[in-house]
Order: structure tokens, then C-alpha cells, then sequence
């Protein structure tokens, strides 16, 4: 009878631990969305100084103007300059839009030694839709 109760529960306890070791599949990509990377003035004035507040830490955003919506992904801080930043995915999804950027160093072997704070700005047309960020 002991036999029984140990093997049950090594039974629960491999289910429970299985469980919380599942890993969730995001959901499907729908199409691909269309957007154009914007810097300096074409970025509206109060985006600017939502970013300017934020720039420090690393940070996900979104603004709109009723006309168009601005996604933002910011990298916070960097020891140097010459940095660059690409879009891998933008796209509509189930549960809305999805945004996947990737930070790259710089290249050359000596970087502009002086901070940085590099960030992206995409600019769509206005969807009302949440925007969930790649991590």
C-alpha cells in the first residue's frame, strides 16, 4: 500500500511540475503592418517630450493623434554612441498589434564615446488596437 501512495504521488507531482513548465505559443500573425520610421521634426512635439522624459530607462510606448498612431521602443542609456536599431516584426495578431525591435552595438572599434540614448519611432495609420512589445 506504501508502494502505491509514493508512486501516486511522484504521479502529482511530475503532472503539477509538467504544467508550470508549459510554454505558451503567442497568437497567430495575421498580415504584416504597414509603417515608416520617423526622426527629428517629424516626430510630433508632445511625443518628443513623452520620450525625452523616458529616454534614461529602457521603455515601450504608443501615442496618437487620432490621424496616426506612434510606436515607440527605447533602449535607455548607453555607455557610447553608434548604435542602431532594427524593426524585425510589426504586424496585426489576434489580440492586436505586435512590435519586435532589436538593439545593435556599434560597429566601428572605437564607438563615439559620449552616451546615448537610442530609440525608434514607427508611425502608422490609427488602428484601435492594443500593442504589445517583443521582450
Amino acid at each position: 500500500m506504501r508502494h502505491f501512495y509514493r508512486m501516486m504521488t511522484v504521479i502529482i507531482l511530475t503532472c503539477i511540475m509538467l504544467c508550470g513548465c508549459s510554454k505558451e505559443n503567442p497568437p497567430d500573425k495575421i498580415a504584416d503592418a504597414d509603417f515608416t520610421v520617423i526622426t527629428g521634426s517629424d516626430i510630433p512635439e508632445e511625443l518628443q517630450s513623452l520620450i525625452n522624459e523616458r529616454k534614461k530607462n529602457p521603455f515601450s510606448l504608443t501615442f496618437t493623434d487620432q490621424s496616426y498612431l506612434y510606436v515607440v521602443r527605447g533602449y535607455g542609456k548607453q555607455s557610447c554612441g553608434g548604435y542602431k536599431i532594427t524593426v524585425n516584426d510589426f504586424c496585426k495578431r489576434e489580440d492586436g498589434l505586435y512590435f519586435d525591435t532589436e538593439l545593435f552595438g556599434p560597429k566601428s572599434d572605437n564607438p563615439d564615446e559620449r552616451s546615448s540614448y537610442p530609440y525608434i519611432v514607427i508611425k502608422t495609420e490609427y488602428v484601435d488596437l492594443p500593442v504589445s512589445f517583443s521582450k
